[in-house]
């Protein structure tokens, strides 16, 4: 993955957008079916490459696929500001929030069929979190006391983001913590970093 001082922003939500202002309707079908948006590309790729022009964005790129196949690909501006690289299509990037979105609707869907339900603890489908600990203060040494919390997290609790887990930006003991342990350093496995 890129890391670049000056960052490198991709804005899922922007080709969302731009695809739904910009799109054209076909034609319905005989059969009664409901029709299909098709991309503008000369109108998304202007919308892009103005974020560009206009210095919102350092560099940006999206991907659509519609119909099983690309619809549209385009890539504006710099991937890496400070070695003059260019955004491509092989470009690695962070999207971070935009995660959240798609592993919702992700898992939605397998909420409808049946998969789990929204209060099943998150330790059923992953062990590592059934002997979580919560952060309760400090002992007389001034050392943290880490306890068992009132109740599991639950897959809900992750949906709405109120699991309690702590990130990188926050301040205090659990933050020293946190940064002790780098779960964020690129050379560590998924199931290190969780």
């Amino acid at each position: 993955m890129i890391r670049s001082s000056t960052g490198v922003l991709v804005l899922t939500a922007l080709l969302a957008a731009a695809t739904a202002s910009t799109a054209t309707a076909k034609p319905a079908a005989e059969s009664g079916k409901a029709s299909v948006a098709r991309i503008d590309k000369t109108r998304i790729d202007a919308t892009l490459g103005n974020f560009v022009k206009s210095n919102q964005l350092v560099g940006v790129s999206a991907l659509v696929f519609q119909d099983g196949q690309e619809a549209y690909f385009g890539a504006f501006g710099l991937a890496d500001r400070e070695a003059g690289r260019a955004m491509a299509r092989n470009t690695l990037v962070q999207i971070y929030s935009m995660t959240k979105p798609v592993t919702g609707a992700a898992l939605m869907t397998l909420y409808d069929a049946g998969k789990f339900q929204l209060d099943d603890p998150v330790a059923k489908y992953l062990p590592e979190f059934a002997n979580v600990r919560v952060y309760a203060g400090k002992d007389v040494n001034g050392q943290p006391i880490l306890q068992a919390p009132r109740r599991a997290i639950t897959i809900r609790d992750l949906l709405r983001h109120t699991s309690g887990m702590w990130g990188s930006a926050d301040t205090g003991p659990i933050a020293d913590m946190y940064k002790k342990a780098d779960p964020d350093n690129f050379n560590n496995t998924l199931a290190e970093e969780v």
